[in-house]
């Protein structure tokens, strides 16, 4: 079944962008229809925005659900996007930020939220320098679809390194000119919990592994903020 889906996501990876957006708008109305994790967005919106109205929050879900539809396209897309296309679709602003501290002879960690498209924003990060990329990531729960996604977040010359092997890995090669790439915005463990911070009217546990890394390197820590222009394309403003 996994040898199934992965010849039809290759097959569809080749058709152009334009052609795929169609799929898109299939997909959209999928999962209006049967209403994808409406009962989770529903309650996470009512808890984030208590004083937002119904038809607000009914505009809000239907833009997640159109952002989603195409968000999936653009991931299947990743399997034969080209180095040109992803220079095209992703512009860097601020780069000289990151070169300033190259030019130190310093690692600069590279933060990301789950936002815009974090996937590409990864992909092209590897391309924004001549300095090495390593992209520290969770591992999926099937080791099929792990090692071709991996595989495929690679493609362009980043060194993927899990998140329980990223320490290890990035201390021992010491403190040099190289972006190290984490999305920033995942659950800590329940052992890995030891900040808490009031997050958009929740409670929210705060991964702190980033901030520990840093202080260890010495490295200034950048957010990059990925904002979509439009379909298919992407800003990210480099800010510390």
């Amino acid at each position: 079944m996994n040898q199934i889906g992965l010849f039809i996501i290759r097959i569809l990876s080749f058709l152009p962008l334009w052609f795929l957006r169609l799929f898109a708008l299939k997909i959209y109305i999928l999962l209006r229809l049967f209403g994808y994790r409406k009962s989770v967005i529903v309650k996470s919106l009512n808890k984030s925005f208590p004083n937002k109205s119904i038809q607000e929050k009914r505009r809000i879900i239907k833009l997640f659900y159109w952002h989603f539809a195409h968000f999936l396209i653009e991931v299947i897309k990743m399997f034969c996007i080209s180095k040109k296309s992803i220079k095209k679709r992703i512009q860097f602003r601020n780069k000289a930020l990151l070169q300033n501290y190259f030019n130190e002879g310093k690692n600069v960690i590279l933060v990301l939220g789950h936002y815009g498209n974090w996937e590409w924003g990864l992909l092209a990060a590897s391309l924004v320098s001549d300095h090495e990329m390593v992209g520290i990531y969770k591992p999926l729960s099937s080791s099929f679809w792990n090692k071709k996604i991996k595989k495929i977040r690679s493609k362009f010359g980043a060194t993927l390194v899990s998140m329980k092997e990223s320490g290890r890995h990035i201390l021992k090669q010491g403190n040099k000119p190289r972006i190290i790439g984490i999305i920033g915005d995942q659950t800590p463990t329940n052992n890995e919990i030891d900040y808490w911070t009031t997050f958009l009217n929740q409670e929210t546990a705060v991964f702190s592994g980033t901030e520990k890394l840093a202080k260890k390197l010495n490295c200034p820590v950048v957010f990059a903020n990925i904002n979509k222009i439009k379909i298919g394309y992407y800003e990210v403003n480099f800010e510390l």
